[in-house]
Order: C-alpha cells, then sequence, then structure tokens
C-alpha cells in the first residue's frame, strides 16, 4: 500500500500485472528499497547485507542517511549485530555480500519487527521440506508463517535456502510495514515542553532566579495548566490513558545541585511535577552536580522523575578525534560508536534505576544534537522517549509512538516574563 500523497514510480521492468508490483511500489515510495536507471530488476538476488538495511529502515533507522560510498552497509550491520538480530557467525565480511536466504530472512524480519511473537505457542505450520531448515532457525520461520508474513509455495514446501529475490524482499517488506502500522490513532494533543537548566543566583549562562522561576510556575498554574511526565505522555499514546487538561512538561537538564536547593521547594509549594535529565557521570562526584540521596528524595515525592541526559558523552570536544555529545567521532567505526552509545546509555539508565527505583522512559540529547544511529540505538535500549533542544511545542497522537521522539521544546533559559505568551508565540492552541 502506498503511503499518503506517494505517486507510483515507474520501472520499466516491471510491468502492472507483475505480482509484485503493488508491493514494489509502495516499498520503493518508502524508501525501503530502490531502482536505477529507469529499472527496479525484479529477479535479481538480494544480498545479506542489502536486506538488513532494508530491514533497518522498516525497523525505523534509515541508514542512507549515515553512510555513502562503499561503506554504505556498515551502519546497518553495525546496529543488527548491536540489537542481536543475527550472530557474529552470520554476517561475516566474506557472506555479507552474498544471497540472503529465506530462512535467515525469516530471521531478521522476526528478530527486528516481531520478537513476541517467538514467545507465543501457536499451532506449528508443516512443510514437506521441514527437515532443511536449520535447526536454529526454525522457530524464526515458525514465527514468520504464524503472522502470514512469509508463507510456503504451492507444493507444500518453504525453501529455506532458496535466495530472496528484489520483488520477493520487495513483498515482504512492504507486508511487514503494514503489519507494524495496523494499529490505529486517535486524539491530537499539544503539550509543550519548556526547557531549563539552572535555577539559582548564578545569574550568568543558562541561570534563572527562583523568583523569575517561581513567577513563571504560578503562570501556568494560574492559567489552568497540569505539569505532567513523560511516562503520562507514553500512556496516552500507548493506552489512551486520558492527560489532564492542558498538560504541559517541565524539563530541566544536566542535574544541577541547585534543582534540589531552590528548584524542588518551588515544586512542592506549589504541587508541580517536573523532569530532570541527569549526566550520570556527574551525579555525586561533580560540585555542581546533585547527590544521589537528593536524587532519591525528589523521586520518592512523586514530583520529579530522572531521566537520561548520557553518563560520560555529554562532551564538548569538536577537534579532530573528539565528539560533540553522542554524535559519532571523527574516525571512529560505526561498530565501535554504536557498542560505545549503547552501554553509555545503558549506564546512566541502570544508574537512575538503581538510585530511584524507576528507570527512564526519555532520552534527553546533549545540545539537542542527534543523528538517525543514536535515535536507534537509544530506541533499543528502551526509550519511548527523546527530546531535542529545537523550539516548539510538541503533538502527540494516541496509537503512535513515533509522535514521542525528536519532541520539540521551547527554551526558557533566557525568556524571563511571561511564559503564557511564549507558548503562543510557538502556536499553542490551548
Amino acid at each position: 500500500m502506498l503511503p499518503a500523497g506517494a505517486e507510483a514510480a515507474a520501472f520499466s521492468d516491471v510491468s502492472r500485472s507483475h505480482w509484485a508490483y503493488d508491493a514494489i511500489m509502495a516499498a520503493e515510495a518508502r524508501g525501503l528499497i530502490q531502482g536505477s536507471g529507469g529499472k527496479f530488476r525484479p529477479g535479481d538476488n538480494v544480498s545479506n547485507q542489502a536486506f538488513l538495511s532494508m530491514v533497518c529502515r522498516v525497523w525505523g533507522l534509515d541508514d542512507r542517511k549515515l553512510e555513502t560510498g562503499d561503506r554504505w552497509a556498515e551502519p546497518a550491520m553495525a546496529f543488527g549485530q548491536y540489537a542481536g538480530w543475527f550472530e557474529e557467525e552470520e554476517l561475516t565480511r566474506t557472506s555479507r555480500t552474498k544471497p540472503i536466504t529465506r530462512e535467515f530472512a525469516a530471521k531478521l524480519l522476526v528478530n527486528a519487527l516481531f520478537p513476541e511473537e517467538l514467545e507465543h505457542q501457536g499451532a506449528a505450520v508443516r512443510f514437506k521440506d521441514q527437515n532443511e531448515i536449520g535447526w536454529a532457525r526454525r522457530p524464526y520461520v515458525q514465527a514468520a508463517a504464524r503472522l502470514g508474513l512469509i508463507t510456503g509455495y504451492e507444493d507444500g514446501t518453504f525453501r529455506p535456502q532458496a535466495p530472496l529475490t528484489r520483488a520477493a524482499a520487495a513483498s515482504l517488506l512492504d507486508r511487514a510495514l503494514q503489519m507494524k502500522e495496523a494499529g490505529e490513532t486517535g486524539e491530537n494533543v499539544q503539550v509543550p515542553i519548556l526547557m531549563y537548566h539552572d535555577i539559582s543566583y548564578l545569574g550568568i549562562g543558562y541561570s534563572k532566579t527562583p523568583e523569575i522561576f517561581l513567577r513563571q510556575m504560578q503562570e501556568l498554574k494560574d492559567a489552568g495548566f497540569h505539569t505532567v511526565t513523560y511516562a503520562q505522555l507514553v500512556d496516552f499514546v500507548e493506552h489512551g490513558t486520558p492527560l489532564p487538561d492542558k498538560p504541559i512538561v517541565i524539563s530541566v537538564d544536566d542535574g544541577y545541585r541547585t534543582n534540589y536547593e531552590y528548584l524542588y521547594p518551588i515544586l512542592q509549594e506549589l504541587d508541580m511535577k517536573a523532569e530532570i535529565a541527569l549526566i550520570g557521570g556527574a551525579i555525586q562526584y561533580s560540585s555542581w552536580g546533585l547527590k544521589w540521596d537528593e536524587v532519591r528524595e525528589m523521586a520518592d515525592s512523586g514530583l520529579v522523575s530522572f531521566q537520561a541526559h548520557t553518563d560520560q558523552l555529554h562532551s564538548d570536544q569538536t577537534a579532530e578525534g573528539g565528539r560533540l555529545g553522542v554524535l559519532k567521532a571523527h574516525g571512529e567505526s560505526w561498530t565501535d560508536y554504536v557498542e560505545l552509545l549503547g552501554a553509555d546509555t545503558a549506564a546512566v539508565m541502570r544508574k537512575i534505576q538503581r538510585h530511584t527505583g524507576s528507570c527512564p522512559v526519555a532520552f534527553v540529547y546533549p545540545r539537542g544534537k542527534w543523528n538517525t544511529m543514536a535515535e536507534a540505538v537509544i530506541k533499543q535500549a528502551g526509550c519511548k522517549v527523546s527530546v531535542t533542544t529545537k523550539d516548539g511545542v510538541a503533538e502527540i497522537i494516541q496509537g503512535d509512538p513515533d509522535c514521542l521522539y525528536l519532541m520539540d521544546r521551547i527554551g526558557m533559559d533566557f525568556r524571563n516574563r511571561s511564559v503564557v505568551s511564549v507558548l503562543k508565540q510557538f502556536g499553542y492552541q490551548g
């Protein structure tokens, strides 16, 4: 099925009577698989690395934005291995360019998109050549067959070692994406996310005095706004749990100790909630950072939730060999980058869960810098929300989990006047 507003491409070697015509056009329109020179070559085989790249795009990682030239497959290879979609020996330097088999395609699709199906104990789908399916890959073939994602042939065989053609790949990808997007969407809600940092009397940089912060919070309260958490946004999107009227998120970056000294008492006074994004490596050990007992006290109050802001990657290093935030460093391999970012994200999430009893649901990008691989890694780590520093009013949609990623925030550090007027400036309609 073509996405709304898309037009079917014309390939000289794919007639409208071709069995996979609709799927080919839909997959091409969505950027999952491309033709070249006006041809699609539907009968050509697909390599292991090419199909892995296509699966990444269905999953949500657009690897085309990350690498070009003869290294085009490196991001997909790095992420697929990090996510555990395949074993290291299944895709080696020598095997990655070989045609992908039907049984391996089933494994990649199930692991990437429908892993929960592996836990189901449905009736077995029998194939005449069942014994030819690799023992380790049988659960994936069965899961894919139960889903109707990949089926056998009219003669009752599965042909597990048969190579996958480009036409068959397009058909599988289009079917998988339709299944992935099958849920219905519902109500849309504007949810402004206000971004603060240091609430103190420092008077420089990102500092805002407690009096100004109190005045802005009181203005919101008087205007009928209700502070909500990222977890509440997730519940609204995933389960339809109602939000209060005029929901708004107060987000505070980095984890300054002044958040405990000045921000927290104001939240208590007004009975308002806030989200604090912690730099895991700064807590307890930096002179300016919160201590874990302060974090625990605020978390126990129910007024403050804590989210991930990296463990050791909140950096300004931009010289050659350095790194800006979570971005890939110059000369760093995709495999090393994915492993580093995955380990750093896991570390900060573990710390927060260990000290607060709650696992973060959101990832806050340092300085708003991100790339599509970073988004993929933090999603794989379990984050259901990500936010940038782009000014704007976020909008969430029931039944659409993707709306919770890369949400806009409104920077308030240097805006000291009416907060309601700032919201209207950025298009808030509530």
